[in-house]
C-alpha cells in the first residue's frame, strides 16, 4: 500500500502505540483489573468500596514481585496489586473515577510510595 492512505494508517498506528501514557499492559483479567461484585468473579480478591469504582479483581501481595507485569504492590487492603501508572490518562481504561495516585508501597523502603490506579478517598 502506498500514498496518503498508507501514511495515514502508519500515523494512526504510531499514535495508538503510545496511547496508554504509562507503559502498562492494560489487559484486564480475573487476576487483575476485571470488574467484580464478589470473590467468585476473580482469581484471588475482589476489591470493592469507594477506592475501587465498580469493583476490581486483584491479588494479595507482600511486594512488587507478587504482582503481574505492569502492577505494583500497594499498602491498601493489607497489600494488593494495582496497575502502575504515571498519570491519570494511564488509568482511563478502567473507567470513570479512576486516577493515578501515590499510595504507600508494601514491601518497599519505609515511607516509599507507588503510583497506582485507584479512586481518590
Amino acid at each position: 500500500m502506498r500514498g496518503p492512505l498508507a501514511a495515514l494508517l502508519f500515523t494512526v498506528a504510531a499514535v495508538l502505540a503510545g496511547a496508554p501514557g504509562c507503559g502498562v499492559d492494560s489487559e484486564v483479567s480475573r487476576e487483575l483489573g476485571a470488574r467484580c461484585d464478589s470473590l467468585d468473579e476473580c482469581d484471588d480478591r475482589c476489591l470493592t468500596g469507594p477506592r475501587f469504582p465498580e469493583g476490581m479483581c486483584s491479588r494479595d501481595c507482600d511486594d512488587d514481585d507478587d504482582c503481574p507485569a505492569g502492577a505494583s504492590c500497594a499498602e491498601l487492603e493489607g497489600g494488593v496489586c494495582l496497575y502502575a501508572c504515571r498519570n491519570h490518562e494511564g488509568c482511563a481504561f478502567l473507567g470513570a473515577g479512576w486516577r493515578c495516585l501515590t499510595e504507600p508501597e508494601r514491601g518497599g523502603e519505609p515511607g516509599a510510595g507507588v503510583m497506582v490506579c485507584v479512586a481518590p478517598e
